[in-house]
């Protein structure tokens, strides 16, 4: 996995930690890419891990399960 990837899925598991949901637009801007390469990237870490975060969408984010693990420490 490259680098930049891997830096972007950690901060969408710091986010879910700490503050219970993350959405495209607040990890598109702090790395200054475009949605497509977001999009990826939350399918990335549904992936590592699937139980971690489910999409709402009336608020437009993804919100942290009751069975959140940290995937990254």
């Amino acid at each position: 996995m490259r680098f930049a990837i891997e830096q972007r899925l950690r901060m969408i598991d710091f986010l879910l930690a700490h503050y219970g949901w993350v959405n495209r637009s607040t990890i598109g801007e702090l790395y200054g890419i475009i949605n497509v390469q977001v999009t990826s990237d939350f399918n990335a870490y549904k992936e590592l891990a699937p139980g971690n975060m489910t999409y709402n969408g009336s608020t437009k984010r993804y919100e942290r399960q009751p069975e959140f693990q940290r995937l990254y420490e």
